[in-house]
């Protein structure tokens, strides 16, 4: 097959997030079993501190504008190259490319998450009021006919929610060390990790909070923090106690802090699915995670971590009652491990490359057989139905899946994946 994937933010932009992460990792599974992927998406940005994943071998990338420019810019690819491509996938971080209005059935879109409660966080309150009020909602509506497949079981009911339907749920893959010796207990001077974008919507400020509380009654713990944004700096002057900001940090040290680390804070507001959450549990790392759409996804209370209401009195409550108990974070590490060996990303590129197959001009063109050249979507969890067949009610595709004021100054970096 000869796939477009579309998306709104270079994979190596330092702001790039899960979504980036979820497109590199299924493209380049498809390219290495024979299919011609183009990415089209915005000129990559020529900042410091880059450490995304950059552009898989194989992969033709067209870089034309900016981040703001690249919906438009996108469209008017597909009018005049759109018939070349038997599949497009539509990658859509709150906001939609729009792209079975120019192509047609062959379009699949791939959401990952609706912002809602994050406009309030990272704009005015007059801009998030028409963003979250009139323009995500128009967005949404405006994919009504269009095929669509969520990340997650939550962002599939944020869909529903305004009237649109979802045809199926693909979560994301989990890198999984091959080797990997469990502890048994919590070190004697625990180590907490957050991982994130920098940003108000992704919550570092409570992390910090939490870990104050925490100090109180465990002296010896620290805190370690990693991702670029916009809140790195004002988070780094300020050198509190125990608490280490490490701003963006490459692959192989980011892995180094998930096996040393005790417990992962997940504070966010809300998110697709929560990557992050299920690389801490492919390492063994308990995760405490605000009880937020997307995280209630990738962390199943009680089993992996421990979900909690979203303040940081409660983040630090529920750190102190895994770390005072080693049977309990010997548990949870354990389940963890267990839960992210069902995720591959091998899983997810063939059960998305199955869904974009069913386009009419992308059937009986696959390379090597398509889907049949990874693990076939048909042979694990909720694999698309055939063609004509009624979708999966979501009801029962979440039960297969397990779950379920800033100022204007911020806004260059703010995205709302």
């Amino acid at each position: 097959m000869n796939i477009l994937a579309l998306t709104w933010k270079h994979p190596q932009d330092p702001t790039a997030g899960g979504a980036e992460r979820y497109l590199v990792e299924v493209t380049s599974r498809w390219a290495q079993a024979g299919h011609a992927v183009t990415i089209f998406g915005p000129r990559c940005p020529v900042v410091p501190g880059r450490t995304g994943p950059g552009i898989p071998i194989g992969i033709k990338y067209i870089g034309s504008g900016s981040r703001l420019t690249v919906f438009r810019l996108a469209q008017a690819h597909l009018r005049t190259n759109g018939t070349n491509y038997d599949a497009v996938l539509d990658t859509v971080s709150t906001r939609p490319f729009l792209a079975h209005r120019v192509v047609g059935r062959k379009t699949v879109v791939l959401y990952h998450q609706t912002a809602e409660e994050v406009w309030s966080q990272e704009f005015p309150v007059l801009v998030a009021a028409l963003g979250r009020l009139l323009v995500e909602p128009w967005w949404i509506r405006s994919l009504r006919g269009a095929f669509i497949v969520a990340n997650s079981p939550s962002t599939a009911s944020a869909l529903e929610r305004f009237g649109t339907h979802v045809q199926g749920v693909v979560p994301p893959g989990c890198d999984v060390p091959a080797e990997l010796h469990l502890r048994e207990r919590p070190s004697a001077a625990p180590r907490l990790l957050w991982i994130g974008r920098m940003v108000s919507t992704k919550r570092p400020e409570d992390a910090i909070s939490g870990h104050a509380l925490l100090r109180e009654r465990i002296p010896k713990v620290s805190l370690d923090m990693v991702g670029a944004g916009y809140l790195n700096h004002k988070l780094s002057v300020r050198r509190l106690p125990g608490v280490r900001v490490r701003g963006p940090v490459p692959e192989r040290e980011k892995r180094a802090l998930l096996a040393q680390a005790d417990l992962l804070l997940v504070p966010g507001t809300r998110e697709g699915w929560g990557i992050v959450a299920m690389e801490a549990a492919a390492y063994g790392v308990p995760v405490i995670a605000y009880n937020v759409p997307g995280l209630r996804d990738a962390v199943v209370d009680g089993e992996t971590g421990l979900l909690v209401d979203p303040n940081p009195a409660a983040l630090a409550r529920a750190a102190h009652k895994v770390l005072s108990s080693p049977h309990l974070w010997s548990r949870l590490s354990q389940g963890g491990r267990e839960r992210a060996l069902q995720y591959s990303w091998d899983t997810c590129a063939s059960q998305l490359l199955e869904y974009l197959s069913r386009s009419p001009s992308a059937l009986g063109k696959s390379a090597g057989g398509g889907a049949s050249s990874l693990t076939r979507a048909s042979e694990v969890r909720a694999a698309p139905p055939p063609l004509g067949a009624d979708p999966v009610p979501l009801s029962r595709r979440s039960a297969a899946f397990g779950v379920q004021r800033q100022s204007p100054s911020r806004n260059r970096e703010f995205d709302l994946q």
